[in-house]
């Protein structure tokens, strides 16, 4: 009889070792009962402590059906400990993962995983909201896309989007920001920047484009136009600053002169 108590509030004991770890690591999430999970990990140890105790007394004792009962109960507490921590743990994580991925579709582009237009949108007003910050906006857009799609059909088309979002992705410098806003229309927003350097940017993006897209049996080049406008020297807000990037970039597509920076005398 002592042995098949004390087995069975080892058993139990087991069960709140093993639950330690997964309490911990639900702990450690953020904003997430944090005060309650670290009072469930606090009990935790306490009733290990207590269960060592019980062990301690069964040893070299008369064990009676008192004590049985006593042991079977801790071994079903240790086991119920150990089965909630975990599966509350798959479900937090679960959870914060499903949160994650409807977050990242809701701010970025299903097509390129850039950001989408209102991923775009709030890192400008982060940025604009910075009164000391300065930062360039490159509007671009794909020269005669329309006949991609209308020759060789929208799937090879949209491979070429993919390819061309890479490129843009990989030419910019740390802490830029590229964007999808919709069909062939591209941006970026590079953070601390200015016009010169914001044209080397531009040049890049053009070289890195320059190269062939391999769409099913033919080999593409595709020309991109850029319109560059520099806050807050062209504008003092978002849709200012938006739309004289967007008049460079029809003044460059216009002169097929690649990119252009915004100034009065073309608006």
């Amino acid at each position: 009889m002592s042995n098949i108590a004390i087995a069975l509030v080892t058993t139990g004991l087991l069960g709140l070792i093993s639950a330690l770890s997964p309490t911990r690591q639900i702990c450690n999430i953020p904003d997430h009962q944090h005060n309650g999970w670290v009072l469930l990990l606090t009990m935790i140890f306490m009733f290990i402590i207590g269960y060592l105790g019980y062990i301690w007394m069964l040893i070299d004792r008369d064990i009676g059906s008192l004590e049985l009962i006593v042991a079977t109960i801790f071994c079903g507490g240790g086991a119920f400990v150990f089965v909630i921590s975990r599966m509350s743990k798959e479900t937090i994580f679960k959870l914060q993962q499903t949160v994650h991925e409807k977050h990242y579709q809701a701010h970025h582009d299903p097509l390129t995983n850039l950001a989408n237009r209102h991923q775009f949108y709030d890192e400008l007003d982060k940025l604009i909201d910075d009164e000391h910050h300065i930062f360039s906006c490159l509007m671009m857009d794909l020269n005669d896309f329309k006949m991609v799609n209308d020759t060789l059909g929208h799937a090879e088309g949209d491979h070429v989007l993919q390819v061309v979002a890479e490129r843009i992705r990989r030419s910019l410098p740390k802490g830029g920001i590229a964007a999808r806003l919709g069909g062939d229309e591209f941006t970026v927003v590079l953070p601390d920047t200015k016009i010169a350097e914001a044209v080397e940017v531009a040049k890049i993006i053009q070289q890195a484009l320059s190269e062939d897209i391999q769409c099913e049996n033919h080999a593409l080049v595709v020309g991109i136009s850029v319109g560059i406008a520099e806050y807050p020297k062209h504008g003092s807000d978002k849709k200012s600053i938006m739309k004289h990037a967007d008049v460079a970039m029809y003044k460059a597509k216009a002169t097929d002169r690649g990119y252009r920076v915004y100034s009065r005398d073309i608006d």
